[in-house]
């Protein structure tokens, strides 16, 4: 009987060893993820702190004064322009959207209609001196010529587009 009791007390023992282990290693990983969570709180809040000083830079109101006198064709408001009731508005549909590498912001800007009669007479004026320089041409001439005219025309975008950016890290002070 007794050995049956110092064999039952030994299991228990062990068992109970056991179970304090596993709690104090389930404690452990408990304490390190909230380690972790804690390093990434203060990340975050590192972070916010950086993208409100951005944003309060970017909202000085001198600034976006200049950018509205700069990209947006405002008038004073007239008495034409104030109405009495919501259902006399109506919707623009001579908006367009505008994307600016300046700030990212896209723009609802004004747009003037184009006219069809200058359209169609730029179309065949190019496509007019077109022919005459094709007729005087190979075919392999002419694909060459178009390929280094894309070339340049995606060169000088490439250059119009580092010039701006370039201009845009030049103002911010980077």
């Amino acid at each position: 009987m007794i050995k049956l009791f110092a064999a039952f007390t030994i299991f228990t023992v062990m068992i109970s060893t056991a179970a304090v282990y596993n709690l104090k290693q389930a404690t452990y990983n408990l304490e390190e993820k909230k380690r972790d969570i804690s390093t990434q709180i203060l990340k975050d809040r590192e972070a916010i702190k950086v993208l409100k000083a951005e944003m309060a830079y970017l909202s000085r109101p001198a600034r976006l004064e200049r950018l509205s006198r700069r990209h947006l064709v405002l008038d004073s408001t007239q008495n034409e322009q104030l109405s009495s009731e919501i259902a006399s508005l109506s919707m623009r549909n001579n908006v367009q959207m505008a994307n600016l590498p300046i700030d990212n912001f896209q723009l609802l800007l004004p747009r003037k209609k184009p006219d069809p009669i200058a359209i169609s007479r730029r179309i065949n004026n190019v496509g007019q001196r077109s022919k005459v320089k094709l007729a005087s041409f190979s075919q392999q001439e002419v694909q060459a010529s178009m390929k280094n005219e894309q070339n340049n025309q995606e060169n000088q975008q490439a250059l119009a587009e580092n010039n701006l950016y370039q201009r845009i890290l030049a103002k911010i002070g980077k």
